[in-house]
C-alpha cells in the first residue's frame, strides 16, 4: 500500500470541497457472481485459487475494543467469520523492529514478528494459510519509501544480504513454530525499483535472491512472490525482464492494483497475462480495495471518496459496486489461464471504535497502534508528523461496527473450492430439552413410535409425552448424534430426510446411524443460545422451524447461513434417573441387561446405566463386572441415581 496515498483530516476536509468527479458505472451484478478458475494448476493451494485478505492490524485493532461480528450481530472470531465465507488464505506484514529505542510502538498494528505469528497461528485454526510479507524496513514500505531497518543502516550491500537471509530465515521459523501454515512467503512489499535502500534493479535483484535462498532453504514448497504496484505504469515487463537476466528464483509476480488508481481489469489481465506467458511466472494481486460509502467510520479520512481528485471509478461507491469490483478482480486474474492463481484484499477489517470522538480514538490510535501511526514512527519516517488512524475503513468489508457487508459473499463465490467445515462448540454428553427461541415451543418427535422417518415438530411440554428427552452424544471433532429417548426397539435419530443435506430439506427421526448427515454442532451465541448445524453442509446448514411462530407441529428445516436468519435453541438438561447395571430400566438386571450393554460398549452409544463400576467410563471392565455379577462371583451392588423417575431412556 502506498501511504503517499494516505489523508489527514485536514486534507479530507480539502478533498470534499472539490467538485464530485463522474464514473461511468456498470450494470452491478448480483452480490455472490461465480467466477471459476477453470485452468486452476492442482499443484498450487491444492488446486483452488487463492480467495486472501491482508489483516495485519487485527490485533491492535481488537486490543483497541473494536468488536467483530458475524452477519447475525453475534460476536464471533473474525478468522472463522473470514473462513466460513470462503477465505483461504492470510497475508500479514512484517516489519523488523517497528519501535523506538525506548519500546514505543510506530503503530500500524504493531507489525513485528511476534504479531505475524499470532495471526498465522490464529489463521490456522480456521485452516487458512498464511502469506508472510516481508518490507524490510521498520516501518511502511512502498514505492515511496523503502528505507533500511535501523539496525542496517551502515551496512554495506554484502552485509544486506546476509542480513535480508538471516532475518527472513529466523522470522519465518518463529511464526512457524507458533502452528502458523506459511504456504507462501513475499520477499519485499511494492519494490518498484527501490528496495531496502537501493534503486538499482540489479542490485535489487541480488538482495532478492538471498531472501528468495532463506524461503528454499527454510522450507521448499513454500511458494516465493515478489509484488509491485500499479500494472498500468508499463514497467511490470521490464521489472520481470531483469528478474529474469538475473536469475532470481522466484514462483509469483504479485501486483497491487486498486482499481481507481491503476486502469482497468482488462489492462491488469493483459499485463499479468504477458508476464505470465513470457516468463512461466504464477500472478496473482497481492492488494486491492474498493469504497462501499463515502463516510468516515474513524474521524480520520479516507483514502479515496467520490469527492477525490486524480482516481476514476469504475463501479458506484456502494456495496453491490464493492462486491462486483471483488468479483471482477477475481476474473481479471481467472482469465489469465493456468497461471492466474489469486487475489488478496487489503486491510478488510482496519476500523476505528464506533461512535467515539476524534480525541477518544486519537488516544486509542496512540495507546494499541490501531491506528496507522502514532507520534513515535515520526523518528523513522519523517511523513509520520502525528498520530493517526485509518483512511481505508470506508474500503472494509465489515461495515463500522464489525459486522461483515454482503460483499464479504463474494469470496464464497470464486471456485474451485472446499468448503471450511464449521465445528461446533463442545457441549456435555447427557439428556436434554431442545426449546425454540423464537417460539418458546420445544423440539420432539411425532408418531416416533410407529415409523422410523416421522417428522420433528415443536410442542409445548402441555399435550406431548416426549417433548423432554433428546441425547446428545459426542461424534468427535465437536460434532453429536441427536436421537430421542422414544422407540420400539430403535433408537430414533435426528437426521436429514432420506440422509440429503440440500437446503431446506425436512429433518426427520431415522435409525441409519451411518449417514455423515446425522452429525450435528452446537454454536454458542453470548446469550447462552446455540445455533444447530449440521456437519454434512460444511456447517452452514442450521435447523428451523418452518412457521415456527405461528402454531406448532411445525415442519424442522435447515437453511443457509447466509441466506436466512436462523433461530436459536436453548439446551435445556434434564436430570437422568437410572439403575446402574439395570440396561432396559424394567427394574431387573438380567442376561438381557448384558446383552444390551455389549452392544451398548461396542457401538459406544449413551448410557449412563452401563457405568456398572461407577468409574466414570464405559469399557469392557463394565461387561466383565456384570456378567461375574450375574453368576454370583462378585459385590457389585446397583447404585440408582437421578430424581427424574419419569424420564424415558433409549433402547439398543
Amino acid at each position: 500500500m502506498n501511504f503517499k496515498k494516505m489523508v489527514s483530516i485536514t486534507s479530507a476536509l480539502l478533498l470534499t470541497m472539490l467538485p464530485i468527479q463522474g464514473f461511468a458505472a456498470q450494470p452491478v451484478m448480483a452480490i455472490g457472481s461465480e467466477v471459476y478458475f477453470n485452468q486452476m494448476d492442482a499443484s498450487v493451494n491444492g488446486g483452488e485459487p487463492i480467495r486472501g485478505v491482508d489483516v495485519s492490524s487485527i490485533l491492535a485493532v481488537e486490543k483497541a475494543g473494536v468488536i467483530m461480528y458475524n452477519e447475525y450481530g453475534n460476536r464471533q472470531d473474525i478468522f472463522r467469520t473470514l473462513s466460513e465465507h470462503g477465505v483461504n488464505y492470510i497475508r500479514v506484514r512484517v516489519w523488523n523492529s517497528p519501535y523506538d529505542a525506548a519500546g514505543n510502538s510506530y503503530g500500524a498494528g504493531n507489525c513485528d514478528v511476534n504479531t505475524a505469528a499470532e495471526i498465522g497461528r490464529r489463521a490456522a485454526q480456521y485452516g487458512m494459510k498464511l502469506l508472510v510479507d516481508f518490507h524490510y524496513s521498520d516501518f511502511w514500505a512502498d514505492p515511496g519509501k523503502q528505507t533500511v531497518p535501523k539496525a542496517w543502516k551502515s551496512f554495506t550491500h554484502d552485509q544486506k544480504k546476509q542480513a535480508i537471509y538471516d532475518f527472513t530465515m529466523q522470522s519465518l521459523r518463529t511464526i512457524s513454530d507458533t502452528g502458523a501454515d506459511i504456504g507462501m512467503v513475499q520477499v519485499g512489499n511494492e519494490t518498484n525499483c527501490f528496495f531496502c535502500g537501493e534503486d538499482d534493479m540489479y542490485k535489487i535483484s541480488d538482495l532478492f535472491s538471498s531472501g528468495c535462498k532463506a524461503v528454499r532453504d527454510f522450507d521448499r514448497s513454500v511458494m516465493i512472490a515478489l509484488h509491485f504496484a500499479n500494472p498500468a505504469t508499463g514497467y511490470f515487463d521490464w521489472y520481470a525482464k531483469v528478474l529474469n537476466e538475473c536469475r532470481v528464483d522466484y514462483d509469483v509476480f504479485a501486483a497491487s492494483y486498486y482499481p481507481y488508481w491503476h486502469g482497468t481489469t482488462e489492462n491488469l489481465t493483459s499485463v499479468l497475462g504477458g508476464i505470465a506467458g513470457t516468463y512461466n511466472k504464477y500472478v496473482m494481486v497481492a492488494e486491492t480495495a474498493y469504497p462501499y460509502t463515502n463516510e468516515d467510520g474513524d474521524t480520520f479520512g479516507n483514502a479515496v471518496t467520490s469527492s477525490s481528485s486524480d482516481v476514476e471509478f469504475r463501479y458506484p461507491i456502494s456495496v453491490e459496486g464493492q462486491a462486483q469490483c471483488l468479483s471482477d478482480v477475481f476474473r481479471a486474474v481467472s482469465d489469465v489461464g493456468s497461471k492466474g492463481i489469486g487475489v488478496f484484499y487489503w486491510e478488510p477489517a482496519w476500523l476505528g471504535k464506533p461512535g467515539i470522538p476524534w480525541e477518544e480514538q486519537k488516544k486509542l490510535w496512540e495507546q494499541y497502534g490501531s491506528g496507522w501511526a502514532t507520534k513515535y514512527a515520526g523518528e523513522f519516517d519523517s511523513s509520520a508528523t502525528d498520530v493517526g488512524g485509518s483512511s481505508y475503513d470506508n474500503q472494509a468489508l465489515f461495515d463500522f461496527n464489525g459486522k461483515p457487508l454482503k460483499s464479504l459473499q463474494v469470496f464464497s463465490q470464486i471456485h474451485p473450492q472446499t468448503k471450511y467445515e464449521s465445528k461446533g462448540t463442545e457441549i456435555k454428553e447427557g439428556a436434554y430439552r431442545i426449546k425454540n427461541v423464537n417460539s418458546g415451543l420445544y423440539l420432539t418427535v411425532a408418531n416416533a413410535q410407529e415409523a422410523a422417518g416421522a417428522n420433528v415438530v415443536q410442542y409445548t411440554a402441555d399435550g406431548a409425552d416426549d417433548y423432554n428427552t433428546w441425547y446428545v452424544r459426542s461424534s468427535g471433532n465437536g460434532y453429536y448424534e441427536i436421537y430421542s429417548g422414544l422407540g420400539g426397539g430403535d433408537t430414533y435419530l435426528l437426521d436429514l430426510d432420506g440422509g440429503k443435506a440440500d437446503n431446506k430439506t425436512n429433518i426427520g427421526i431415522y435409525t441409519d446411524t451411518n449417514s455423515d448427515a446425522q452429525k450435528f454442532g452446537f454454536i454458542a451465541n453470548d446469550d447462552d443460545t446455540y445455533y444447530i448445524i449440521t456437519k454434512s453442509t460444511g456447517g452452514k446448514g442450521v435447523i428451523e422451524m418452518k412457521d415456527a411462530l405461528n402454531h406448532d407441529g411445525a415442519n424442522a428445516q435447515q437453511y443457509e447461513v447466509n441466506g436466512h436468519p436462523c433461530q436459536k435453541w436453548i439446551l435445556e438438561p434434564v436430570e437422568e434417573f437410572y439403575r446402574t447395571g439395570d440396561l432396559n430400566q424394567d427394574g431387573n438386571i438380567n442376561a438381557f441387561d448384558l446383552a444390551i450393554l455389549k452392544r451398548t460398549v461396542l457401538m459406544q452409544q449413551h448410557n449412563p446405566a452401563c457405568d456398572v463400576d461407577d468409574d466414570g467410563e464405559m469399557s469392557v471392565k463394565d461387561i466383565v463386572l456384570l456378567q461375574k455379577h450375574l453368576l454370583g462371583h462378585s459385590g457389585f451392588k446397583p447404585k440408582e441415581k437421578g430424581t427424574r423417575k419419569n424420564t424415558i431412556f433409549p433402547a439398543v
